[in-house]
This record gives structure tokens, C-alpha cells and sequence, in this order.
């Protein structure tokens, strides 16, 4: 019995929370830091952390602008394939990569849908398909037809996007440091809780289930945003709901204390392999390339590593360079096409591991400290063979006029794409044989010489580069070379698929998303059988059988047969505008034995026996 009274309790436990109406309340805090947000008072957004699956180290990509953030948010795509790089929306494809509101709308019409925000192109651009479409001039209008929408309109899915916070970083600074900024966000947070609060005095919220979203297109600097920085590229994500466990997804730290000898590059020396043909990248091969720098000056947009002239970037080839002093970028152009990608700061005195792969064929990325910077499309760029050699610390003309002075150190070339992970665990010590792309390893300075003009290559090739101008060798330097790795951690395209999922949404391949799902994968129970309350009488009967029934359906289907050989005796079809369905059969002509009644509609059958004496 005591067995018994616990199935019981699980299976209605269960049956409780599977019966509870699944909606989700999505709120989005433009141009929102996460250090901040986590330093500022915000009580509402504290509570939701208490159950909630979150993360304070998620990332967005280059270009950190409005237009990519929402539309990456929203769709589950990156810019390279929902097309918007920026706040002009041009290239935009929401017919193949749509919102996820509208995919659920899609999925299911009766569900409603309804978005209230400030920065209007969220509602007349990238929102496709929503019940009710509501632009507001304020941030508070934002919170109160949230809250009104919460209270009247019954909503199963409530976007909510606040903006104000954006504002006051253009206008003052995005920082810590900026008191209007930070009273920006805590009162974006009590318009937070006004909606929490409305949510939460719903009549029916006790049957209901709610996951919470709060999260961010993209952060910023005092500059403001737009750049590639990591102050520009970290976001939060936050998945809350009553009944999760708290878990933070953070990067973790990979690093290594070394002892090793710096070959510091002044601005006027170069360096180049003795054999230029491995670097002969021409329109197919894939490559990848990574290195630590420290810069030590410089002005404009020196090049570090570029096959090169640098003085266009359509100019056929690649360049890593420096940028506008303070800043790193990826270029690679064939002679009519281009595309970059910018980085973070290279402040002078710190070291900082750069790596970039090209898959011809797939995407541009680039990486910075581990994490990734962005990704552009390459299927248009041609051969970047530039008839110049591949050159360290200058572009391949090794004459442009602005030039690096700063250290190198394992500066590595691979004959293929090395992948994140791999670039994380390697990037602070030393390539060997367990490398699972050793034998694509074309070359490996380590930089490490302490005379000389030349940059042995470590790896089998022996392709060794001759250095022209003056390197100052120091030896026996310490440093803890230091990288990141947010494989844990979110993405900005993880709040569609999170949201698609909760809802129920069968996710299919060919939609082809990038982010991931970060709650539980959504499982219902299979629907109770149709009850139909059958009633055969009398039962045994040799004359007349009476039969009643219940349905939906305004006819359903009678069936008998015999039960020793399947034989069908009888099929007729019944009517009712009432629900209740009443029959009655002559019987007397049967053989004596038994039979089976069997009641179809829409819904199924449900069979019974009588016997004929």
C-alpha cells in the first residue's frame, strides 16, 4: 500500500507540472555590461539568479552593433547567415533564418505572442509574426504595456525589450566607473521587477510555467560599441524559472608560468621565411595562423604577419595588424573583394595570444585570448596569392610605412583549420607530436633565439626566417601566459534556441541554428486515452443490446464482430448534436458466443464485449 501511495504522488507531481501552461517572458536590456549589471543594486535581476541557469561570461560577435545583437538574439543565427552586420539591416535574411517568435507562430497560431519595446526596427524589421506589436518613446511605456499585456491580454510568449540603458552609454560612458550608466541600469531593474511582479499576480499563474529570460545584444566601452573588444563582445544570459537549480556557465582560465627568452622586434626589422612556397595559400587551401605579441609602440595600422601590400585591403592576400594604435584586425582580400574582422586593444607591456583560420570554403575567425572575436564569410574571396612573401612584423612589400615595435613568441602556421578548443589547450605550451594536427604544422617560430638572425623553425620543416634590421634578444624572461576558454559558456544565438525549446518548438536540422539549449529538453507525457464510457445492456442478452456512449465528434462509428474469428457482423454510423450517443440492437439473430463492440471517432476507439446466450 505504501508503494502504491507513492507512484501515486510522483505520477500526479508529475502530471502537475507537464498539466502547467509553458510561456516564456523575454526580456532584453540593450547595450546592458554584464561586470556592471553584477557590480550595480539590481534586486530583481539578483532574485532570478537564486533559480536560474546563467551566465555572466556569454559572448556576442564582431560587429557589436544594435542591429546584429537583436537579430542574432532573436533568430539563433549569426550575422553570416541572418545577413545583418549592422544598424542599416541591409543584407537582411529573415525569410530563411526568422525569429523565434514567429517560429512559434508557425508552429502553433492559437499561441499568443506579443513584443513591447523602445528601439523600434526589433518590431518593423526583425520580428516577422507577432500578435500585437507595440512601440513605445520610453522606457517606461516599455514596462507599462508589459505589465498591461502580463494583466489583460493573456500572452504565452512576451518580449520586452528596454533600451535606456544604451542611451545613457553613448551618452556617458559604458563602465563602471560612470554613476548615470550604472542608476541607468538599477532602474531599468526596477521596471524588471514590475514585470516580474505582474507575471507573478497573474490568477492563473499557480498552472502556469514560466522561464524568464534577461540578457543583452551587446556591451561596450567608454568609446561605445560597435569594435571587437571583449568589454564590446560580453554579454549575459539568463534562464530562470522556479524550479531550476542554480548553475553559472564561466570561462575558465588555462595558463602557464614560463621562464623563456624574448626576441623583441624594433620597428624597423622584419623577418622571412627562406622558402616562401608552403605559404602559397592560393583559392582553396585552408590555413590558420597564431601567435603571442606584445606590443611595445606603435601608430596606425603596422602589419604583424601579411603576405600583403598594405595599402589597400582589397589588395590580394592577408594581413594581422595593429589598428589605429590601440587596437588588432584580420584582413584578406583577392584584388576586388575584402573582409575584416577587428579585435581588442594590444596595450603596450601585455602579452596577448592572436590567432586567425581561414576555411575557404566556410568562415574567417578570429580569435583573441581564446575567445572568439568574429566570423566572416570567405566564399567570395578568390585566390590570395599576392606574388609577395609571407613577412613577420611587416606586409609583404616588407616597406610599409607604419611599423611594429614589439615582441613575437610561438608563432605557428597550419596547413588546415584549427579548431577553438584546440587553440585553447595549446595556445600556452610548447606544439609536439600529440597534437591532433601535428602533421598539418608548417612552420613554428618559437622566437626564443638568443643571437642572431634567424628564427628557426621548430617544426619538421626546418623553414627557417631570416631576420633583416635589429631584434633585441633578452633572456630569461618570466611571464604566465594566459588564455580563456568559454566552451561552457553562452552565445548570443543560445537565447532563440533556449526559447524555441521551452515552448515545445520541434527544432528541425534543416533551420540549421547555431546557438545551443540551455534548460531542460522539453518532454510531455502522452495524452490520456479518449474515455468514451461505454455501456453495453443487458449483458448477457439473447434479443435486444442497448448501447450508450459519449463523443465530441457529431458521428462516430459502431462497430461488432464475433471475438473467435474476427468476422465483422455489424458497422453503422451513429449520430449526435448532444455528445451522448444512444443505440439499440437487435441481437436475436446472432449465434450464441461473444462479441465485440467497438466505439470510433476522431479521437481513437475503445472496444467492450458483450455475450449473446
Amino acid at each position: 500500500m505504501k508503494k502504491k501511495f507513492i507512484f501515486i504522488l510522483v505520477l500526479t507531481v508529475i502530471l502537475n507540472v507537464q498539466s502547467q501552461a509553458r510561456k516564456v517572458l523575454f526580456i532584453g536590456i540593450d547595450g546592458c555590461r554584464a561586470d556592471v549589471l553584477t557590480a550595480a543594486n539590481t534586486p530583481a535581476i539578483d532574485d532570478l539568479l537564486t533559480h536560474a541557469v546563467y551566465s555572466t561570461d556569454g559572448l556576442c560577435a564582431y560587429k557589436t552593433w544594435s542591429g546584429n545583437g537583436w537579430s542574432t538574439m532573436l533568430s539563433g543565427v549569426w550575422h553570416t547567415k541572418h545577413g545583418v552586420s549592422d544598424n542599416t539591416f541591409s543584407g537582411a535574411n529573415f525569410t530563411n533564418y526568422p525569429d523565434f517568435i514567429s517560429r512559434i507562430e508557425t508552429f502553433n497560431s492559437s499561441l499568443k505572442t506579443i513584443s513591447c519595446v523602445h528601439w523600434g526596427p526589433i518590431n518593423t524589421t526583425i520580428i516577422q509574426n507577432a500578435n500585437i506589436k507595440n512601440t513605445y518613446a520610453t522606457d517606461l511605456e516599455v514596462k507599462n504595456g508589459a505589465v498591461l499585456a502580463l494583466t489583460n491580454d493573456n500572452p504565452d510568449v512576451l518580449f520586452v525589450a528596454f533600451d535606456d540603458v544604451d542611451h545613457a552609454g553613448h551618452t556617458y560612458g559604458f563602465a563602471s566607473t560612470i554613476p548615470q550608466y550604472v542608476s541607468t541600469i538599477e532602474t531599468t531593474d526596477s521596471y524588471v521587477a514590475a514585470v516580474i511582479a505582474a507575471m507573478k499576480s497573474r490568477p492563473n499563474y499557480a498552472n502556469e510555467d514560466w522561464l524568464v529570460v534577461v540578457t543583452t545584444d551587446h556591451g561596450g566601452n567608454l568609446a561605445g560599441h560597435g569594435g571587437g573588444t571583449i568589454e564590446e563582445r560580453t554579454i549575459f544570459n539568463i534562464y530562470s524559472n522556479p524550479n531550476f537549480t542554480t548553475q553559472q556557465l564561466s570561462k575558465t582560465v588555462v595558463s602557464n608560468a614560463a621562464t623563456f627568452n624574448e626576441s623583441r622586434f624594433v620597428a624597423t626589422s622584419f623577418a622571412k621565411p627562406v622558402n616562401q612556397t608552403p605559404f602559397s595559400f592560393g583559392t582553396t587551401q585552408d590555413f590558420t595562423i597564431e601567435f603571442w605579441v606584445k606590443a611595445n609602440n606603435y601608430t596606425g595600422d603596422p602589419a604583424l604577419i601579411s603576405n600583403k601590400n598594405w595599402g589597400g585591403g582589397a589588395n590580394a592576400g592577408f594581413v594581422i595588424s595593429a589598428q589605429s594604435g590601440k587596437f588588432w584586425k584580420v584582413n584578406v582580400g583577392d584584388g576586388t573583394d575584402r573582409i575584416d574582422i577587428e579585435g581588442g586593444n594590444l596595450q603596450p607591456g601585455v602579452w596577448h595570444h592572436l590567432a586567425v583560420s581561414f576555411d575557404r570554403d566556410g568562415l574567417m575567425t578570429a580569435y583573441e585570448d581564446g575567445a572568439v572575436v568574429g566570423y566572416e564569410k570567405m566564399q567570395n574571396i578568390n585566390s590570395i596569392n599576392s606574388g609577395l612573401p609571407f613577412v613577420i612584423n611587416q606586409d609583404g612589400t616588407t616597406t610599409y610605412s607604419l611599423k611594429f615595435d614589439g615582441s613575437y613568441r610561438d608563432i605557428r602556421v597550419w596547413n588546415s583549420v584549427i579548431p577553438n578548443d584546440v587553440l585553447v589547450e595549446w595556445a600556452t605550451k610548447p606544439v609536439s607530436s600529440g597534437h591532433p594536427f601535428y602533421s598539418q604544422l608548417l612552420a613554428n617560430y618559437k622566437c626564443d633565439e638568443t643571437a642572431g638572425t634567424t628564427l628557426t623553425d621548430s617544426s619538421a620543416n626546418g623553414n627557417n626566417a631570416t631576420i633583416t634590421g635589429s631584434v633585441t634578444r633578452q633572456t630569461d624572461q618570466s611571464n604566465t601566459f594566459a588564455v580563456n576558454d568559454y566552451a561552457a559558456t553562452t552565445r548570443e544565438p543560445d537565447n532563440a534556441v533556449t526559447a524555441l525549446n521551452w515552448m515545445c518548438v520541434p527544432i528541425q536540422p534543416a533551420w540549421s541554428l547555431d546557438g545551443k539549449n540551455h534548460v531542460a529538453l522539453c518532454e510531455t507525457l502522452p495524452p490520456p486515452p479518449p474515455v468514451y464510457n461505454v455501456v453495453l445492456f443487458p449483458n448477457p442478452t439473447s434479443s435486444l443490446l442497448n448501447v450508450t456512449f459519449e463523443s465530441p465528434d457529431p458521428s462516430a462509428t459502431l462497430k461488432i464482430t464475433k471475438v473467435t474469428n474476427g468476422q465483422l457482423v455489424l458497422q453503422k454510423t451513429l449520430f449526435s448534436t448532444t455528445g451522448l450517443y444512444q443505440d439499440q440492437i437487435n441481437v436475436s439473430s446472432y449465434k450464441r458466443g461473444i462479441y465485440v463492440v467497438t466505439i470510433q471517432d476522431s479521437r481513437g476507439s475503445e472496444s467492450k464485449n458483450f455475450s449473446r446466450n
